[in-house]
């Protein structure tokens, strides 16, 4: 194995150390001028930004910890800059595990994880050192945090412990208290410590496995839990003070953890509530605020004035709206853009939606008895009964201050709060019973399996459907030999209820596919829906599908929005799907089909389960047109969370995946195509590899600007065309975009032949478009900018493969531009303009962003003119490319196809790196007017759009909480 310099330097430096500090931050050189002690003379390791990224920090570093070290303050400095990219805990690990390994020197006793915005008081190492030798029982131990100390401000308390409230999320104990109060100076014990100071035995680091690989922001956290197996064995010293600069030091993982809890991602016997045994053996009444903020009553404490420290403490003592507006009104534009993305990114930082509020003070209200809080007990009992008051008075007025306030300016990605807010302001809008009109509006079975739920879930699955309000349905259910007894009787009770219940026992078990077909068997209405046995429906879901039924009379499939619900009836996770998309295929639930088409293709497959929704509407959709296919963008389905569904979990059914890839392949090859089927990089998506027709001839057609005209193509550019070769007849054509690049450059390839150079005929790419289409003799035309490199899993001959398919009108890739991507597709917004969703994304992003759809196939309103491909037929059309409409031409260009039926797809094997220097074409805001003026409304209205979605200015999607957003510019 090769050892580094600095390990090198490391392993040498271990001769006659106990301690080991390892010191991580963007600019170690404040902290680390505090950490010489010529009495403990620590050995340091810098884990700082690299030399490139701050080559004055590096430099300034370096020389101050020789300086200490030569000093003999400082057993030995080791300058380790981190890698582009790189997490400071991976590194330490990395350092940590060759440090293990290594025999030629004995190892310090002891490890320091220091950050670099923490200042030791003088001794402060030295009484770490002493406490924790001294009590063997003991993890670890942490100073004292105190805030820096501003003009006549008193110096304050920012840490002296991590605490877990009755619902086990984390909180700082006694923040902000006066730095010389009583409680400041008492000696406690924690289940985890504070990240930024912590020190440790090293063999108990390397006894408990040290960090983990997959935890960043947890991941002290997680290293605590496995030291202390759940125990109060971490202490904060009050002997030893520090000072932490930065006030969201630790924020963070606090964060990232309470919105774990929040989420039920955290088993409940993970950690155990403490913050009221705290609280109470200081003698101080424990209770909470009416937005549920556990906490101590510190009256003489409260924080008075108008600073931004006074700003802060009173958001983090009662972390509602009103508070949160002020804090965001005192903070400087530097520490917003830091406070900001923190709060959108974690929702258990910013108000949820009320049955979140309900379900928790439930919780409050058990756990205040169990623990024998007499006076907590009642105050919960209270909050509860003033719940409905808590909602119109506090939380819908908060949230709709913070929306306002622009908050939830940002893609719903970014902010998975913003469902909470849209959930209290704008779903009750769409939650209006529809009235039956003239229409004769169709019956409809509800199809449910049924095997061994637990009985209250199916309870409630059969209550949701009895609450519907549309009335003409049947429920056609079938257990599948469920070995639970109280199963059938549960069944059998509601059937005595309503004469609509219509029940199968199967003899055996036949699992999901058999069990749904023999409710089928049931059913005699028209149309036949689609519905899990522990689930829920919304009680307008039967009646939006309906009158869409009537309405729509060429209709045979209708599928709405979902979300997930978890055990306390919180919903997130929404998903906001398109319009019905051939190739996405992401109907899901809830999905209602015409009757006799499902029997008519034979219903769901067995062999298939796991993944019998998507065969079946593979199956379903390749006897339709899409115009046949209905979407109602409209949450109506709420999938339930639990141990052992696909909801809570992809690997509890690890059979999903091949049945989804089987189901791929053989829906692709009943349409006459040879495939095979790939695993993209999210494990539940396949997209298929389709091989290539014999008749296929492509004119590949590199647009070359003034400067790939004068330095030539990209050498990787020219190997992925030489594979491209292989497969089909091409011949390559050379278009210039500038006249003084009329003569080809150096070719690179040494096995296809140089490309036939074409007379300059215009700087504009629609106009060298359809001059190198005249001349070009293939089938299909590949157009690609000269300055393109392959990138990640390009597979460039499936995309004019794909563009032989009579229904697509044009196939594009994604363009990435410095590692993020530049254009994936342009999708509509509100305001009648097409914008590049997800631009900025990086590769690791596109497994969750969007619902990672930008994996797989999938339509689009127009692609970026540097990769995409077309029937040379196509663009021969007359006025195939309209010049006029500049930047926008390519897009007009999709929307007029789409009119003739003929779609634009963005295939997930076209994956090119654009050259640093290229001119990004922002559109003008003649073109667009002008495009306004022609596709405004078509826009506006497109089914890629889902109606409750617009563009958000990180050009993701957004959800639209304005009453106007509509009408917005």
């Amino acid at each position: 194995m090769l050892i580094s310099p600095q390990q090198q330097a490391l392993f040498a430096a271990c001769h006659g150390s106990d301690i080991l500090i390892l010191l991580h931050g963007t600019d170690p050189r404040k902290c680390l001028a505090a950490l010489g002690d010529a009495e403990m003379r620590p050995l340091v390791v810098a884990l700082g930004p690299s030399d490139a990224a701050s080559p004055a920090v590096a430099e300034e570093t370096r020389a101050l910890g020789q300086q200490q070290q030569h000093d003999g303050r400082l057993g030995a400095f080791v300058w380790q800059p981190l890698k582009p990219g790189q997490e400071w805990r991976h590194a330490a690990r990395e350092l940590l595990l060759a440090l293990g390994r290594q025999k030629s020197a004995p190892l310090p006793k002891f490890l320091f994880l220091l950050s670099a915005d923490v200042c030791l008081e003088q001794g402060c190492l030295a009484a770490l050192a002493a406490r924790l030798a001294a009590e063997p029982d003991l993890a670890g131990v942490s100073p004292l945090l105190l805030a820096p100390t501003a003009g006549e401000t008193p110096l304050r308390v920012r840490w002296l412990g991590s605490v877990f409230d009755s619902r086990r999320q984390i909180h700082a104990l006694y923040e902000g208290l006066a730095a010389d109060h009583p409680l400041a100076q008492k000696r406690r014990f924690f289940q985890v410590a504070h990240e930024d100071a912590l020190l440790l035995r090293l063999d108990d680091f390397y006894a408990s496995g040290g960090f983990s690989a997959c935890h960043n922001e947890l991941a002290l956290l997680d290293l605590c839990l496995r030291l202390g197996k759940g125990q109060s064995v971490f202490s904060a010293e009050p002997a030893a003070r520090a000072t932490l600069e930065d006030v969201l030091a630790g924020f963070e993982s606090a964060a990232c953890w309470n919105s774990f809890v929040q989420r039920g991602r955290i088993p409940l016997h993970t950690v155990q509530p403490d913050y009221q045994s705290h609280v109470l053996a200081d003698g101080l009444d424990y209770g909470f605020t009416p937005w549920l903020e556990e906490g101590p009553c510190l009256a003489d404490e409260a924080p008075q004035g108008n600073s931004w420290t006074e700003a802060w403490l009173a958001w983090r003592r009662a972390p509602e709206p009103a508070s949160l507006l002020r804090l965001l009104a005192c903070s400087e534009p530097d520490l917003l853009k830091k406070l900001v993305p923190l709060l959108r990114a974690y929702p258990a930082m910013l108000p949820h939606a009320f049955a979140w509020y309900q379900a928790q003070a439930g919780e409050m209200e058990v756990f205040a008895e169990s623990q024998g809080l007499s006076l907590f007990q009642k105050e919960a009992a209270s909050w509860l009964k003033g719940r409905t008051r808590f909602h119109h008075r506090l939380l819908k007025p908060g949230i709709r201050s913070l929306a306002d306030a622009g908050l939830w300016a940002c893609s719903l990605d970014a902010a998975p709060s913003s469902y909470d807010a849209w959930l209290e302001l704008r779903e009750p809008c769409f939650q209006r019973a529809r009235v039956q009109t003239g229409a004769e509006w169709p019956e409809i079975a509800v199809l449910i399996p049924v095997y061994n739920p637990r009985p209250g879930h199916l309870a409630a699955a059969l209550d949701s459907v009895l609450a519907q309000s549309y009335g003409r349905w049947q429920l056609c259910v079938a257990d599948d030999a469920s070995t639970d007894p109280d199963i059938p009787q549960l069944l059998r009770t509601y059937a005595t209820k309503d004469q609509r219940i219509r029940l199968v026992f199967r003899q055996e078990n036949g699992h999901i596919s058999r069990a749904t077909n023999s409710a089928l068997a049931l059913a005699d209405a028209p149309w036949t829906a689609f519905f899990d046995h522990d689930d829920l429906l919304a009680p307008t879901a039967l009646a939006e599908t309906a009158a869409v039924i009537a309405e729509r009379p060429e209709v045979r499939c209708v599928y709405t929005d979902e979300d997930k619900i978890d055990a306390n009836g919180v919903r997130r996770t929404p998903v906001f799907k398109p319009g019905f998309d051939c190739d996405l295929q992401i109907m899901g639930h809830l999905a209602t089909c015409d009757t006799d088409l499902l029997r008519d293709v034979g219903a769901l497959r067995p062999g298939l389960e796991g993944s019998q929704d998507f065969d079946l509407s593979l199956r379903l959709t390749e006897r339709l047109e899409p115009h046949m296919v209905a979407h109602i963008p409209q949450v109506l389905y709420h999938w339930r969370i639990h141990e052992g569904s696909t909801a809570g979990s992809l690997a509890s059914k690890p059979y999903v995946l091949e049945a989804t890839k089987r189901a791929l392949v053989e829906s692709a090859q009943r349409r006459g195509w040879t495939v095979e089927g790939a695993a993209s990089r999210q494990n539940n998506f396949f997209k298929l590899i389709l091989g290539t027709p014999e008749t296929l001839k492509c004119s590949i057609v590199l647009l070359a600007d003034a400067r790939r005209a004068a330095h030539g193509m990209e050498t990787e550019l020219a190997s992925a065309l030489e594979g491209l070769a292989e497969r089909m007849w091409t011949e390559v054509l050379w278009q210039p975009l500038s006249s003084n690049g009329a003569r080809l450059p150096t070719w690179p390839s040494k096995t296809l032949a140089p490309p036939r150079m074409l007379p300059f005929s215009g700087s504009r790419w629609t106009e060298a478009c359809i001059a190198a289409a005249r001349k070009a003799q293939g089938d299909v035309l590949f157009f690609l900018h000269a300055g393109l490199k392959p990138t990640l899993d390009c597979r460039p001959e499936q995309l004019p493969i794909l563009a032989m398919r009579r229904d697509l009108a044009l196939v594009g890739g994604l363009v990435w531009k410095q590692g993020i991507l530049w254009n994936g597709g342009y999708a509509p917004d509100v305001t009648g303009l097409p914008f590049p969703l997800l631009r900025g994304a990086t590769p690791e992003n596109l497994l969750t962003l969007c619902w990672g759809q930008f994996l797989l196939a999938r339509h689009a309103v127009g692609l970026d003119w540097r990769c995409m491909a077309l029937r040379r037929e196509l663009l021969l059309e007359r006025d195939a490319l309209d010049s006029s409409m500049g930047s926008l031409a390519g897009v007009d260009y999709s929307l007029r196809q789409e009119a003739a039926g003929r779609f634009t797809l963005v295939s997930p094997w076209g994956q090119w790196e654009l050259a640093p220097d290229a001119e990004s074409e922002p559109f003008s805001q003649e073109e667009a007017a002008r495009f306004r003026a022609r596709w405004g409304e078509t826009v506006r209205q497109h089914g890629l759009r889902n109606a409750n979605l617009c563009a958000a200015p990180d050009y993701g999607w957004r959800l639209m909480l304005e009453d106007n957003a509509e009408l917005s510019p």
